[in-house]
């Protein structure tokens, strides 16, 4: 016979009744001993249930099931494709935003104020898409990430006044390219 003693946090402690010392310290002592029914009692009510063990067995079995199973969407919730719009939508304006400051002279009287704009479009962006792995792992997201992260890493050490070096200017404005061009394949 095993007693099973369980408490409102639903720690379990299981004492099983046989001869042998072997069968009180292992495990595998329950399944060799066959008891004939599961005695469960809640310490607050002291009421006893008997269960017998291919019940007690199922439903544990069935709680592991119930508690691994995927969540279901339901009315729109839950489903990616918004996401991906809105991913694609905020990428492309992000990467219009960063064209169009690259290519700004270097004397533009609006230049200062469009970084600022443009420095806090990035931080928004990468806030929002880092950690999520549906978006995180698209090629476009990786171009425009690097894109961001030059254009940032740039404004942030040279003020954004100053030109950027011919190399990553390159660098950069073929890494918009690309991400554009994986935009439109949606990928």
């Amino acid at each position: 016979r095993v007693e099973v003693h369980t408490s409102i946090t639903m720690a379990t402690t299981i004492r099983c009744s046989a001869r042998s010392a072997t069968a009180r310290s292992s495990a595998r002592a329950v399944a060799v001993t066959r008891p004939r029914a599961v005695v469960v009692r809640a310490q607050q009510q002291d009421a006893r249930v008997e269960v017998t063990r291919r019940s007690a067995l199922a439903l544990s079995v069935a709680g592991l099931f119930a508690s691994a199973a995927p969540a279901q969407a339901f009315l729109g919730f839950g489903d990616d494709s918004s996401l991906f719009e809105k991913y694609s939508t905020t990428t492309a304006e992000l990467l219009a935003k960063c064209k169009a400051v690259i290519d700004l002279p270097k004397d533009d009287e609006t230049k200062e104020d469009r970084v600022k704009v443009l420095r806090q479009d990035i931080n928004s962006w990468v806030a929002t898409y880092r950690r999520e792995p549906k978006v995180s792992g698209r090629p476009s997201y990786g171009n425009t990430y690097s894109v961001v992260n030059a254009l940032s890493g740039h404004y942030n050490s040279f003020g954004a006044t100053a030109p950027i070096p011919k190399k990553r200017l390159e660098r950069v404005v073929k890494e918009i390219e690309d991400a554009q061009l994986f935009l439109s394949r949606n990928r």
